[in-house]
């Protein structure tokens, strides 16, 4: 059985990489740009507190998009469900503790049009929502995997979609 993870935040499987590679060049001359006139400004003593605080809130741009490129290079920090032969690991929401429980503990999956849902046998409900993932078809690929995942380990599999 293999390992199965999931990226649930925005923009997750969209497919820009030209657009991205440039916008990261220009993000990355932007800060170049900012950041050497801020040290001309410093070093020949023609700068004001107001202009320095205009150049510091022109670094958010870049910073937010610096820290959504380190998110997607690192998507276990961010929103994820990750299935794997011990059991299910996911967070919901960004910087958030992970939750985690076995298979062992699952007594049925709910599979709907964009969540899934993990019933324990404590009664204890895990709901999870797809509707990030923007592409129908590897939406449908990962609700397929998680059946074959479910059905493999013999947990009673309801689903509200045909």
């Amino acid at each position: 059985m293999q390992e199965i993870s999931v990226r649930l935040f925005e923009g997750a499987y969209t497919l820009k990489p030209r657009a991205e590679r440039r916008a990261a060049i220009l993000a990355v001359l932007a800060v170049a740009l900012q950041i050497g006139l801020l040290t001309f400004l410093a070093l020949t003593k023609h700068f004001a507190p107001g202009l320095l605080f205009v150049f510091l809130v022109n670094l958010l741009v870049p910073a937010y998009y610096f820290f959504n490129l380190w998110l997607d290079r690192k998507p276990n920090y961010s929103r994820h469900l990750t299935l794997t032969v011990q059991g299910v690991c996911y967070r919901a929401r960004f910087l958030q503790r992970e939750q985690e429980f076995d298979w062992d503990e699952v007594d049925a999956v709910l599979i709907g049009v964009h969540n899934v849902t993990f019933i324990l046998k404590n009664e204890e409900e895990h709901d999870i929502h797809l509707e990030h993932i923007q592409s129908e078809n590897v939406l449908m690929q990962v609700k397929e995997q998680i059946r074959e995942m479910v059905t493999q380990r013999e947990i009673m599999l309801r689903s509200t979609v045909a």
